[in-house]
């Protein structure tokens, strides 16, 4: 490398580089999703308070969320339980 890049960077100098551009980045996972490959399904961990209309009284609904891979187009429900109607 040094024989063909004379003036290129030695080692040291690219892991102080690197070093420095690490720093200022986040950790993520980038992740590539193709149309219509992949759809995400999930209940939301905490549950939120509903008025129920044939009683009046408040219960606690589970959230129901989807999420298409490559859009992100999110959809969400509320549901009483987790299970099957």
């Amino acid at each position: 490398y040094r024989l063909a890049h004379p003036q290129g960077f030695q080692y040291s100098w690219f892991c102080e580089h690197y070093r420095l551009w690490a720093a200022k980045v986040d950790v993520v996972m980038r992740q590539e999703h193709r149309a219509g490959e992949k759809l995400f399904v999930d209940y939301a961990g905490q549950t939120a308070p509903i008025i129920d209309r044939s009683t009046g009284e408040i219960r606690q609904a589970q959230i129901f969320v989807a999420v298409l891979g490559a859009s992100s187009y999110t959809f969400a429900e509320a549901t009483w339980s987790q299970k099957l109607p």
